[in-house]
């Protein structure tokens, strides 16, 4: 006799993968703040067209909130879910409008198109890969047992109100 394993409480390895790959960004964000700030009068000396401490600074907040959704992904939190596709896809359009404002060079204002056309393909597949359906259902569950217990009143009530049948929904709002 065979069972099926309860996956209830178990993480996807796709999902495992795409936070292993949303860290990996925000990582390199953070070192590259650590770059720009220790070598600023470097890049100053050659010349560059960005400011060193500008690019730190955007850097930071970009590594910070990439890691934070991260960590939200992680523990299967739906707030997180929904603004990792937001956080990616502004991350994207921020890196192909730095690169069209600083860009001097024919080889820099050539890569501003090759940039654009992969960040959107990037972004699709991201939207794709969040809305497929074992990440969802990831998600889903996770609210329904957050809204257990210890959850407050509200979030309890819509989540009675979420599995109840649209009559009876009607019928409770009618009598309130």
């Amino acid at each position: 006799m065979s069972t099926t394993p309860d996956y209830k409480h178990r993480r996807p390895w796709s999902l495992r993968i795409f936070c292993l790959i949303t860290a990996g960004i925000g990582a390199y964000n953070l070192l590259l703040v650590w770059d720009h700030v220790h070598r600023a009068g470097y890049y100053r000396d050659l010349g560059v067209s960005y400011p060193p401490l500008g690019r730190a600074a955007w850097a930071l907040v970009w590594g910070v909130l990439l890691l934070g959704l991260d960590a939200g992904l992680w523990r299967r939190q739906r707030w997180a879910r929904r603004w990792i596709l937001i956080a990616l896809s502004n991350y994207g359009v921020f890196g192909v409008l730095w690169l069209s404002v600083y860009a001097r060079s024919d080889f820099g204002r050539g890569r501003i198109g090759f940039q654009a056309a992969l960040t959107a393909l990037l972004v699709i597949l991201a939207w794709w890969f969040m809305h497929w359906r074992r990440i969802r259902a990831v998600f889903e569950r996770t609210a329904d047992t957050s809204a257990g217990s210890d959850a407050s009143p509200v979030e309890r009530s819509e989540t009675v109100l979420e599995k109840q049948p649209y009559e009876q929904q009607r019928s409770q709002d009618r009598t309130a």
